[in-house]
């Protein structure tokens, strides 16, 4: 089923990045790396990146008009419903990798809103380790999860420091609020990148 939602994803891309809609990109991409802080293309996480770029472009920028590049598609390609509600509620937070438990399923804990997720069994290997922290979306679609491209991970020494700040987010119940703390973690983690030889608890700092 991954497989599904890839595709879609792949042709969303496709079909949203050139074109009339190539001006859009350019703007969302200016908009995105002024937030979360500009990375070399040389750079080991340029990849990473550019996917956690490609979810948020797909699922959170909005055209000039206010719509999501996410609800376009949909529109355009009547995409069955039970995909289409799938595609339009995933699940961006900041995760954790807790184990793969004795079925052999990767369970991750949603620090931001404090739940557990347990990944399909087929799910390919997500490239991290027990207690890795990271942002990225989970998409439920048939009852099971899957876990996106978009993976931004973080440092696991300041795991109590955004355990905190994501209590506080949740009080807020606001959409807005999450992903401007999401964002604000890769904004971080880049500067973490950049500035390697400052503890990273002198990065994460939240007002």
């Amino acid at each position: 089923m991954l497989d599904i939602v890839h595709d879609h994803l792949d042709q969303v891309l496709s079909t949203y990045t050139q074109g009339q809609y190539f001006d859009n990109l350019k703007e969302a991409k200016e908009k995105y790396f002024s937030i979360t802080g500009k990375f070399d293309e040389d750079k080991d996480e340029f990849e990473s990146r550019m996917n956690c770029f490609n979810d948020w472009y797909i699922f959170q920028y909005r055209h000039p008009d206010g719509s999501k590049v996410i609800e376009d598609y949909i529109r355009s390609n009547q995409i069955e419903e039970e995909l289409s509600q799938s595609l339009l509620n995933v699940n961006h937070s900041l995760f954790e990798f807790s184990k793969v438990n004795f079925r052999k399923q990767i369970v991750l804990k949603d620090i931001l809103h404090d739940e557990k997720i347990v990944l399909v069994k087929s799910h390919p290997n997500i490239g991290l380790m027990e207690n890795d922290l990271f942002t990225g979306r989970v998409v439920k679609f048939k009852g099971e999860y899957y876990l996106l491209r978009g993976v931004c991970t973080l440092p696991s020494s300041v795991k109590s420091i955004l355990k905190k700040e994501s209590k506080r987010v949740r009080k807020m119940n606001s959409f807005d609020e999450e992903l401007k703390f999401l964002l604000t973690l890769e904004n971080y983690k880049t500067k973490s990148t950049h500035y390697s030889h400052i503890d990273p608890s002198k990065i994460f700092i939240f007002s």
